[in-house]
């Protein structure tokens, strides 16, 4: 379902990084998780949010997110599991030094 970007309540907490985009995650006053990705459409381009699912847990908002740029990461064609595999542990790796806290 797509939405329109000043549609997300003023309220809710917007969770954005580099390394995450076009993904970003919500969370509403309500506790819950949305997992969002930027797109455009039309013939004038115009921004929308994708939503992309509705994770009750952080933990899992990333997971899904990490999953989501796996098809992302430029190759769609992995010769070998190992190419795939390593391509996976890159972008977990990623994810993890976001979210290392020192």
């Amino acid at each position: 379902m797509l939405r329109n970007p000043n549609t997300i309540p003023e309220g809710d907490t917007l969770i954005e990084d580099p390394i995450m985009e076009p993904f970003f995650i919500v969370k509403a006053t309500s506790g819950g998780y949305t997992v969002y990705e930027r797109v455009t459409r039309g013939e004038k381009d115009r921004a929308y949010f994708k939503t992309i699912c509705y994770p009750s847990t952080f933990n899992h908002a990333l997971k899904v997110v990490a999953r989501e740029l796996l098809p992302m990461s430029g190759n769609k064609h992995f010769k070998t599991i190992q190419e795939y595999i390593s391509t996976w542990n890159d972008i977990q790796n990623k994810m993890n030094t976001m979210t290392t806290v020192d």
